[in-house]
């Protein structure tokens, strides 16, 4: 992602230059802090009510980085008038944190689904589904609202919510979300405080999404740069075309989206018809996000996937396509998530465990001391909230060994994202399957488990659901820009607790308040989707009762087999080049959408590489980053005047 001419050790050393004294750490915080409704208002709108451009799915939240972008510009004006107004590079990336932390709750996945779960139950219920008798008393009154009459307004809109004496159902609704997700949030923490000093300083990750909003902070981006000017010109073109064109249908349409162009509207015979959809994107951004990745796990992200095709096409020739699921995709993705945070955990056992030794552990004391944190403190937040998100779900109706099960799982698949992120920086990961709810379903069925339990799992898959909009991976991310800008974590995590708890309040005051307003339903998207896959799949769980399904079972042993030995083959034979992570890329729902996009990158850059040499290869980077922010710039400026003339705007993404 660095310009020619420039290193990441610059960086690094201009941001070391500048000391945050507590004024300016506070004037961060307090930028933030200001900036959240505003944040807030800008996602609930776009993201929740018109379903539209999708900023917080992507691993790098567009809303956090154009905002940054605004304050960099803004700082220079305040610069030019006096320069005690201005920010410095550390109080800008401060806010950055912020921001991401912000968006990691105000977005797509997390508190949007959220809004639609609480209510679902009793909107959708009706005579014809059976839910009363299938799972309503079940539901822990809690956690959701199953009074009608109080979500009337909230799908159809036309509604005053304060004052009206609906807030009331939301009130026990919000405190207890709020409580399990902040006791998740610092179970997060905690674990990321523990990996975190292994995979900067031993392991030395490469955290590929934090370098862009480093170099826009510090002015080394190098924005003049022909290659850039030339990037940003083709995909802001594109993108501006294609809005015009969504007011003024005259205009040519540019199809690069997912949904404009699919190879299954073209293969329509057998046995190639069980491809299914191909979708043949060309998102600009996202090929520019390609060419930034590691070369080796950007080839073997779209090399499985098209295994994983070739998979269908070899099921339909030899009649394999007749058990249900085959090829079993989703079981070998959930897998390779559990193989990937085994092996990142294993391999810290050696680290972990010397974190409850003696000093004479030197190599462990030097690295606690240079990350500035007491691991034994980590480890004891880590099971404090661990037993307290334990505590809610017995309290909600789990038992204590299914609990126990569904949390181990949930953290595993936790610590497989955030070294998805800090190795690979994808641009988005929805590992649609791999979550705790599919994979104790498909190894024990549904049977196996009381009506009761089945029913608290159902209200806690929307946030395991995708795994975009993780906290997680943003929280490690976070502290590798802390460690850069000499932030201390005892600043750093405590400014992420006020982030995170300040968010949902936010949320829970402004969310409920536009729905009730505006409706729900009057754009299907996700806030409808979410609540309804949740108890159309607990209906289908308690009215169908399912046998544990044996060729789940052994897809998600191949996976995580499969798994550990590429991992043993990246790592003992130079020559393979064949990553791990690409495996569980590949063979997920994360890069079904810009499969394409990941193949053209990588072709450019290894070409560029092999005929060219790695210095004009690193020299033609400014094009790609301008690819980025060219179509991220215009998508964003767009939907902000969608909000100003109260009109969705052209859904760029997606």
């Amino acid at each position: 992602m660095l310009s020619k001419g420039t290193s990441w050790q610059g960086v690094l050393s201009q941001l070391s230059e500048e000391r945050l004294t507590i004024t300016r750490f506070l004037r961060g915080v307090a930028l933030a802090t200001l900036l959240l409704p505003l944040n807030a208002y800008w996602i609930g709108v776009t993201e929740g009510l018109w379903h539209a451009l999708h900023m917080t799915t992507l691993s790098l939240p567009m809303n956090a980085l154009v905002l940054l972008i605004a304050l960099v510009l803004l700082n220079r004006f305040l610069h030019s008038l006096n320069r005690r107004l201005a920010m410095s590079a550390s109080e800008l990336l401060l806010v950055h944190i912020g921001l991401t932390v912000q968006s990691v709750f105000i977005g797509h996945d997390q508190m949007v689904s959220l809004m639609g779960v609480i209510p679902a139950a009793a909107w959708f219920e009706s005579p014809a589904n059976r839910w009363q008798e299938l799972f309503f008393q079940y539901i822990p009154s809690w956690l959701a609202i199953t009074d009608k009459r109080a979500i009337w307004h909230f799908y159809t809109g036309g509604g005053k919510f304060y004052g009206s004496g609906y807030e009331g159902y939301w009130v026990m609704p919000a405190v207890a979300w709020t409580t399990l997700l902040m006791c998740m949030f610092l179970a997060y923490l905690s674990l990321s405080l523990l990996l975190y000093c292994r995979w900067a300083h031993s392991e030395r990750l490469s955290f590929p999404i934090v370098r862009m909003p480093a170099e826009i902070a510090t002015g080394q981006l190098h924005w003049r740069s022909n290659a850039f000017f030339l990037g940003f010109t083709i995909a802001a073109f594109v993108d501006m075309v294609n809005h015009l064109h969504h007011l003024y249908p005259a205009i040519p349409f540019v199809k690069v989206r997912a949904r404009d162009r699919d190879l299954m509207h073209f293969v329509t015979e057998p046995p190639w018809n069980a491809l299914g959809s191909t979708p043949l994107a060309l998102y600009p951004f996202i090929i520019g996000y390609a060419y930034l990745m590691p070369l080796d796990v950007c080839t073997s992200a779209w090399f499985f996937y098209i295994v994983r095709k070739l998979q269908r096409l070899f099921g339909a020739m030899v009649g394999l396509m007749r058990l249900p699921r085959f090829p079993y995709e989703n079981e070998q993705a959930s897998g390779a998530a559990l193989a990937v945070a085994v092996m990142v955990l294993w391999r810290a056992r050696h680290y972990l465990k010397a974190s409850f030794m003696p000093s004479r552990g030197a190599g462990q004391g030097h690295q606690s001391h240079r990350c500035g944190f007491n691991t034994r403190i980590a480890t004891v937040l880590f099971i404090v909230s661990f037993i307290l998100c334990l505590a809610i779900s017995t309290l909600a109706g789990l038992s204590v060994s299914i609990a126990l099960v569904f949390w181990v799982l949930h953290f595993l698949v936790a610590v497989a994202v955030s070294r998805l992120r800090a190795e690979a920086g994808p641009p988005s990961h929805s590992l649609l399957f791999a979550n705790p709810q599919d994979l104790m379903l498909f190894w024990l069925g549904s049977r196996s488990f009381h009506p009761r339990h089945l029913t608290v799992l159902a209200l806690f898959f929307w946030f395991n659901r995708l795994n975009r909009n993780h906290p997680m991976p943003v929280i490690i991310e976070a502290m590798r820009i802390g460690e850069s800008i000499s932030l201390s974590l005892s600043q750093l995590c405590p400014f992420m607790v006020l982030m995170a708890f300040s968010t949902l309040v936010v949320c829970f005051l402004l969310y409920p308040k536009l729905f009730y307003s505006h409706g729900a339903t009057k754009v299907v998207g996700e806030v409808v989707w979410v609540g309804m896959d949740t108890f159309t799949r607990l209906a289908s769980w308690v009215g169908t009762p399912s046998q544990p399904n044996i060729p789940s079972r052994y897809a998600t042993s191949f996976g995580f087999a499969f798994t550990l030995l590429l991992s043993s083959l990246y790592h003992r034979m130079p020559w393979w080049a064949l990553h791990p992570l690409g495996y569980l890329l590949g063979m997920s729902y994360a890069i079904d959408f810009y499969w394409l996009c990941l193949l053209i990158g990588s072709s450019v850059k290894w070409l560029l590489m092999k005929y060219a040499g790695s210095y004009t290869a690193l020299s033609l980077t400014p094009f790609f980053v301008g690819l980025i922010l060219g179509e991220g710039l215009v998508a964003c400026a767009w939907s902000v005047y969608g909000l100003i003339v109260q009109k969705p705007m052209y859904d760029a993404w997606w």
